[in-house]
């Protein structure tokens, strides 16, 4: 087994700063039904109005069911395989803040292959200080139902 994403103190509930989530709902301007699958505090739902599900609140995201246009959340790294296939089961749009290098798993391209997705942008942001400093690159990664086309690389 590889080495862990989520924090090596286990908390897997790291909070986006406010400003951050801000910058991130402008920069991809999601149109339609949202949904934060991993509330935590809500500082996402302060820069977009969404429907929400929270663990901690019994709204489980891996067991909800529906459809959405648009996901935006930083998922929790432990279980990032879950939460990407199961949004890519709800949603045509996710962006997820992450290590970008997550995505590059053999596992995980397959994934995202046959659900039918495309990885359409990845924007480069700095770690925030509020997080663990991985010593990976941070960023935004947004997989689009469908995309076939280049991918968008964005450093900040």
């Amino acid at each position: 087994m590889g080495r862990s994403l989520s924090a090596s103190n286990g908390n897997d509930c790291i909070q986006t700063p406010i400003y951050l989530c801000k910058q991130i709902v402008e920069h991809f301007n999601p149109q339609g039904k949202i949904l934060e699958p991993c509330k935590g505090e809500g500082n996402f739902l302060q820069a977009m109005k969404a429907d929400y599900c929270e663990i901690k609140e019994g709204i489980d995201f891996l067991t909800i069911q529906g459809h959405w246009d648009w996901i935006i959340t930083n998922p929790p790294y432990s279980k990032y395989r879950d939460f990407l296939n199961k949004s890519m089961e709800v949603v045509d749009n996710i962006v997820y803040l992450q290590l970008i290098n997550a995505t590059f798993y053999k596992a995980r391209l397959r994934d995202i292959k046959e659900a039918g997705f495309g990885i359409k942008e990845i924007w480069c942001i700095d770690t925030p200080k509020e997080f663990p400093q991985f010593g990976f690159q941070m960023g935004c990664v947004y997989y689009k139902r469908g995309y076939e086309g280049d991918i968008k690389w964005q450093i900040s």
